[in-house]
């Protein structure tokens, strides 16, 4: 995938996900849905800016984590507002995410900013 279609891919792994509770920050953007897997951790923040909520460490050794990729054409236009509903306990960066057809894809996460 090219530069261009790297800044169209959101990868979510917990409340932003379809169905989670926090999937309204992300629900009015156009696009489509699909299923993905990226190796790494999940975890239960337990301190910091973002405790309470779910953080994922990428480890290209680790397990797969199960993601919800949203793929469109208006993310650019949105990073704004998704980093700062985010906030100051994660770091959206981009990565390798393997969709379901077997299609790898660059795409925008949050990874959780740990003293790990």
């Amino acid at each position: 995938m090219n530069e261009a279609d790297s800044r169209t891919a959101l990868a979510v792994y917990g409340s932003l996900a379809p169905g989670e509770s926090n999937h309204w920050v992300v629900s009015r953007i156009a696009g489509d849905w699909v299923h993905g897997v990226i190796n790494g951790y999940t975890f239960d923040l337990s301190w910091g800016p973002a405790e309470g909520y779910e953080g994922f460490l990428p480890d290209p050794d680790g397990p797969e984590v199960h993601v919800a990729v949203l793929l469109s054409t208006e993310l650019d236009s949105r990073w704004r507002e998704i980093d700062d509903f985010e906030g100051l306990g994660y770091e959206r960066r981009v990565l390798p995410i393997q969709l379901e057809d077997g299609r790898t894809v660059d795409a925008h996460i949050y990874v959780a900013l740990t003293d790990v």
